[in-house]
């Protein structure tokens, strides 16, 4: 029977510690390397099949998997979170961090994190994830700049901070509350920083829009009550695929809005909403729930209304309605076909 090897890695920008041993627990070797593909190949093409792969999460994982996988019989990138006997117990440092998470790779107490196997895709999802971080740093540079008014009596409108009229009124507006020349040469700095971001807000979400037209299941999606461009393409390429998903209940925890029970002894049963979730998903998907609602005459309006009716809170209710869509796409998804209102009639 042949030896199977377990390589397990603690992997930075620079450099990674990896502990190898077999798969009974005996110690092969210790090794530091450099972050680099042809040195990481290098290592692991020298430990003799079978060999299985394990590293933790981060953002360098799916770089990593990407160029890795076809060197490994397995190959696992597991969720940090669940590994708190790395990070908690006794002596922590990258060499012993690495033979912790091989001795819990051998346990079988690793969680597996989806990956990405294609380049192509890995790109599509991080766009989308820079038009949400455009989003946050357009909203964070003009907050400031109203704060700064407001701190000297000056009430600010976004109308008010575009282009070369925005540059004068905010001139204008300054100089008559008496502000200080350097505090007015600091707006303007700000106001020029919000400009610039409202310009890359534009330009990313033209780019996610085309990404939307092009890509047949975020035009499906997009056509959806709530539902637009943005987040059918968020939902779709972080999803990525509905094959990882073995159950719907599955499927809502990742997106947060499943529910996680926990009880001990004799006590009572406490059920609570998933929080291990990808909290853009959550607030895609709540977001798409709370716009359907507000346009009214549309399936999941109606089926919202019905919960009320049967008294649920606006949250249990609203969180139903988030669910329906979800669970619609996911089935679109599997059988490449379009949106069918009469499939949720029969369900809760």
């Amino acid at each position: 029977m042949r030896t199977e090897y377990v390589i397990t890695m603690d992997a930075h920008g620079r450099s990674s510690d990896v502990c190898i041993k077999t798969a009974k627990g005996k110690l092969i070797r210790r090794a530091r390397v450099s972050t680099g593909i042809p040195q990481l190949q290098a290592l692991i093409e020298s430990v003799p099949r079978p060999r299985r792969v394990a590293f933790e999460e981060g953002a360098i994982a799916g770089w990593l998997y990407r160029n890795l996988k076809d060197n490994a019989d397995e190959m696992v990138v597991c969720d940090p979170r669940r590994n708190a006997y790395v990070a908690k117990d006794r002596d922590k440092d990258d060499p012993i961090n690495a033979e912790k998470l091989n001795d819990l790779y051998r346990g079988g107490f690793l969680m597996a994190v989806h990956q990405q196997d294609r380049a192509q895709k890995a790109g599509i999802k991080q766009l989308v994830g820079i038009d949400h971080e455009r989003v946050v740093h357009r909203m964070g540079e003009g907050c400031r700049l109203l704060a700064l008014g407001r701190r000297w009596g000056v009430r600010l409108k976004r109308s008010m901070l575009l282009g070369a009229e925005g540059r004068r009124l905010l001139a204008s507006r300054l100089e008559q509350g008496a502000v200080p020349a350097r505090i007015r040469s600091v707006a303007e700095g700000l106001r020029e920083s919000f400009e610039a971001a409202v310009k890359q807000e534009e330009q990313r979400y033209e780019q996610v829009c085309e990404l939307a037209r092009e890509d047949k299941m975020m035009r499906r999606v997009a056509e959806l009550p709530g539902y637009g461009p943005v987040r059918a393409a968020t939902l779709i390429s972080y999803l990525d695929t509905p094959w990882r998903f073995k159950s719907q209940s599955a499927l809502w925890k990742s997106v947060g809005i499943g529910l996680r029970r926990q009880s001990s002894g004799e006590g009572l049963d406490v059920i609570f909403v998933e929080q291990a979730c990808n909290h853009l998903l959550r607030n895609v998907v709540i977001g798409a729930a709370q716009s359907a609602i507000d346009q009214k005459e549309n399936v999941f309006a109606e089926r919202y209304a019905r919960w009320m009716k049967a008294e649920l809170s606006f949250r249990n209710a609203r969180r139903n309605v988030a669910r329906d869509p979800v669970r619609a796409i996911w089935g679109m998804w599997k059988s490449d076909k379009a949106f069918d209102a009469s499939l949720l009639q029969d369900q809760p």
